[in-house]
């Protein structure tokens, strides 16, 4: 582990320099994306900086309910070290971009533009995590534990980092190829929600019900949820197809 880099006398954290990575490239690909799209204009950007905006409240909130206010108040120094910031982030990001296109009546869908980028940006945010030493997993004797201040441990970061850089990869896939506008971001989540529900059984975090981390439980709602949408918009695009009319060359026509 390197939490900190070392300029001279100057000493940087090397979570921070991570996370300001993960925040430029993210942004770069979600504006790519967003001009491969067509969504290149103001109301666009206005949606993302309510979905930045609405992410970091979240995830101070998120520090509030996750740690306790007695420790949140003890740890504000070292707020980085709370490994719980992305699932407030995400919450918190979503509902800023549903306040902001119910207030600017924005009626089309905006994920897809975000789907690609949110997955690379956090594995780099991962990779902060696993030079830092936060948050890692429960005790192991495995080859390919982490020698950490507590001993030898899963280390879950690098789990994620490997899993997130795999759904950004399907997403890469997928994205000229889902049934409507907006599927490209359900498909995100309920990857990303599924994959941090595996992670979470490596990590060193509390169990609240049936041995699920208070994130599993969070997350659970989440995947059914968007996994269900994703399955409505499949059958809807299958059934549109059979029903397709033939041209006259005897072939279907062409669903877009």
């Amino acid at each position: 582990m390197y939490p900190w880099l070392h300029l001279g006398p100057v000493y940087l954290s090397t979570y921070s320099l991570l996370f300001l990575a993960a925040f430029m490239v993210g942004g770069y690909i979600t504006y790519r994306q967003a001009l491969r799209l067509g969504r290149g204009t103001e109301e666009m950007l206005q949606v993302a900086l309510a979905a930045l905006g609405g992410g970091l409240v979240g995830a101070k909130l998120s520090m509030l309910i996750f740690l306790g206010p007695g420790t949140f108040i003890k740890d504000l120094p070292v707020l980085w070290y709370s490994g719980q910031a992305w699932t407030g982030g995400f919450f918190g990001g979503y509902a800023g971009v549903l306040l902001i296109k119910h207030w600017r009546h924005i009626t089309y869908s905006t994920g897809d533009v975000f789907a690609l980028g949110l997955p690379i940006a956090q594995a780099i945010g991962r990779m902060g995590n696993l030079l830092g030493g936060d948050p890692m997993g429960l005790p192991s004797s495995l080859p390919w534990a982490v020698m950490t201040r507590a001993g030898l441990r899963q280390p879950s970061p690098l789990y994620e980092l490997i899993l997130d850089l795999a759904l950004a990869y399907f997403i890469l896939r997928l994205r000229d190829h889902m049934p409507r506008a907006g599927d490209l971001f359900k498909f995100y989540i309920v990857g990303y929600c599924s994959l941090r529900f595996i992670v979470d059984f490596t990590r060193d975090d509390p169990r609240f019900w049936l041995n699920l981390t208070l994130v599993q439980l969070l997350y659970v709602p989440a995947i059914l949820g968007f996994g269900w949408q994703l399955l409505r918009s499949y059958q809807l695009q299958q059934a549109a197809l059979r029903t397709a009319p033939l041209s006259v060359t005897g072939h279907s026509a062409e669903i877009r």
